[in-house]
């Protein structure tokens, strides 16, 4: 295995050629606004309906359907919308070719007057009337960092008797394992999970292999409730929609870079430690979301200088879980029994 120092120099200037050191963020950007999903209008009705806005510009309106097997929504009409400026908007039309009970033949014109990730408020240019916009929980969204700790053999740091043994990083065995992220949907019929992470594979005769990559079904299924195993640590949040498209955003190039074996480092652990971090930051990109360590290996980091490479992501999400503990979703508070149509 290659030197640490070697590694950490090529990950700096790998890094700083693009603007960023190890551990630390892209700087922060105000989200632009995404009206793709399904939205409610606060408006009292007896029969709320749903306005699902699609990339295509297409609006489809739906009611909660009991008739209709195997559905949980009905369609009632569908539109067109146009935003003036997408990201930033000012002003939505909406048009219908033939009219509808909600909206007239032709186009409806509603100003913006504010927005952001779960909420918007439209003014009716015509009458005034001020109508307050919110999405609706047709899905639910769930995002789980998992690790396991593994004792490594064969591994080889060189670099380890460079440091003060005062530090606290180990000079011998060396401790890592499977690190990875878990998007979970739930749309109240069936449950969708992705994967991507660190996961060891065996190779020959007892060779346990780090790999980047999709992770084995028997292995994350094993994090789909919280483990009771001492070697294992976990945090499950619970994610808006807007955030959910955030962080999978992060999901997709990596799990792209994997397949594609374009990933940034030759070592396994940096890419997922790079992974992980990219797609923990990615919840901070309007606001703090979560608490998050901030790793820095040019200064004495309490992970990268009292741990093997290996280690890092384990001890990342570990330390997450300690900032973050009353935002982890329990097995008791998981809705594994949740069903759309409570708006």
């Amino acid at each position: 295995m290659k030197r640490v120092g070697f590694l950490y120099a090529l990950m700096f200037v790998c890094l700083s050629a693009g603007g960023v050191t190890y551990g630390q963020s892209e700087a922060r950007k105000a989200c632009p606004f995404n009206v793709v999903g399904t939205w409610r209008s606060e408006a009292a009705t007896e029969n709320p309906i749903l306005f699902r806005f699609a990339p295509d510009g297409t609006v489809t309106l739906l009611s909660a359907s009991t008739a209709i097997p195997n559905s949980d929504f009905e369609t009632l009409a569908a539109v067109s919308y146009k935003l003036d400026k997408p990201s930033a908007p000012t002003r939505l039309d909406i048009i219908a070719a033939r009219g509808n009970e909600v909206f007239g033949r032709g186009t409806t014109a509603m100003e913006i007057v504010e927005y952001g990730d779960d909420s918007f408020t439209t003014i009716h240019p015509v009458d005034g009337r001020r109508t307050h916009w919110v999405r609706a929980k047709t899905n639910r969204y769930f995002l789980t960092f998992a690790a396991r700790r593994t004792q490594l053999t064969g591994y080889s740091d060189d670099s380890s008797q460079k440091i003060d043994p005062k530090v606290g990083r180990p000079n011998g065995a060396a401790y890592g394992g499977p690190a990875f992220a878990m998007w979970t949907k739930l749309d109240g019929r069936k449950t969708e999970v992705e994967t991507l992470g660190l996961y060891l594979r065996t190779e020959g005769v007892g060779r346990m292999v780090p790999v980047v990559g999709a992770i084995p079904s028997g292995l994350y299924k094993e994090f789909l409730k919280e483990s009771d195993k001492d070697s294992d640590v976990m945090m499950r949040l619970e994610l808006s929609e807007a955030e959910f498209e955030r962080t999978h955003k992060v999901f997709k190039i990596w799990e792209k870079r994997a397949q594609d074996k374009t990933l940034l480092y030759d070592e396994p652990y940096l890419n997922a430690m790079e992974f992980l971090r990219r797609t923990a930051e990615s919840l901070n990109q309007c606001g703090e979301r979560v608490k998050l360590h901030k790793l820095d290996w040019l200064q004495n980091d309490e992970i990268v200088s009292r741990h093997h490479i290996p280690a890092h992501p384990l001890e990342y999400i570990r330390d997450m879980r300690k900032k973050n503990d009353k935002l982890h979703v329990t097995d008791a508070r998981f809705p594994a029994d949740w069903r759309p149509g409570q708006f």
